[in-house]
């Protein structure tokens, strides 16, 4: 039986080469000589996904071991694998095996960083938040973070925006509310009141992408679609049941009469609507 492994070795996308020869070392550490690692990215561990890895544990054991990097006096500083800890020590179980390596708070953070990654434990934010760590704290650029887990610098820079959301929004991206995508519609807009707005819609009525972006081009409508409007009077009695009903309204002139469209994104947004028309449903 083959143990499942990292798709791609950390020694292969970070060479340590700072560390003297000899420094790794397998060994089984009593669950009390290891703390908790202060470059941990992920903020939040779901308690379900803990509870599944103790029932694995209680099957199988720890198949990976732990990476930590000595500290003092027999101590040692978690690195990365920290759900794997936790779950050993609430089962009570008094050792685990680990990997010990001697480390800079660089390279720690590397780590555990592209730990996560890899096993595509964090959440967006959470991973913007390290980025954001090696940046600020170890010199690093835009560059050097997308050679480093294997992104294109494009990506990087998309992912640190996301910590320029209001921290209301911020919220709702690490509890999994919003998506990224979400997020990635949200930060075109630039006037934050009507970010948030926007966002507490979606949240509310569960619009996917698509019909975020269809509520955006409500609320914020381009230049480019204000300036093919010829009727200042069509276009303010646009405005106005855009605003009335809180939803997508368009209206097409020609040259008997015309057509009005509104959308929706939900059977409950359609009962809204309907009520703000007065129509019984």
């Amino acid at each position: 039986m083959t143990t499942k492994r990292l798709g791609k070795g950390l020694a292969d996308i970070i060479p340590i080469t700072a560390a003297p020869s000899g420094t790794t070392n397998f060994v089984s550490l009593r669950t009390d000589q290891i703390r908790e690692g202060r470059f941990q990215p992920r903020a939040v561990i779901s308690e379900a996904t803990l509870e599944e890895l103790k029932t694995s544990i209680k099957r199988q054991g720890v198949i990976e071991p732990v990476i930590v990097r000595p500290v003092a006096h027999g101590t040692y500083e978690l690195v990365a694998g920290e759900r794997r800890w936790r779950a050993t020590r609430a089962l009570g179980i008094p050792e685990i095996p680990a990997m010990i390596k001697t480390l800079s708070d660089k390279e720690a953070l590397e780590y555990s960083l592209i730990e996560n990654i890899q096993r595509e434990n964090l959440n967006p934010l959470e991973e913007a938040k390290g980025y954001a760590r090696l940046l600020e704290e170890f010199g690093y650029t835009q560059e050097d973070i997308a050679a480093a887990v294997g992104k294109d610098r494009v990506t990087i820079a998309n992912i640190l925006r996301l910590l320029k959301l209001p921290d209301e929004l911020q919220h709702a991206l690490r509890e999994g509310a919003l998506t990224l995508g979400h997020a990635k519609v949200l930060l075109g807009v630039e006037n934050r009141t009507i970010q948030i707005d926007l966002a507490r819609r979606a949240i509310k009525d569960h619009l996917n992408v698509r019909q975020l972006e269809a509520l955006v081009g409500v609320s914020v409508p381009s230049k480019r679609r204000r300036a093919r409007r010829t009727d200042p009077q069509l276009q303010g009695f646009e405005d106005e049941l855009r605003r009335v009903l809180g939803t997508k309204v368009s209206m097409l002139s020609r040259k008997k009469g015309g057509r009005i469209i509104i959308d929706y994104f939900s059977d409950e947004d359609l009962t809204r609507i309907l009520q703000a028309l007065g129509v019984r449903s």
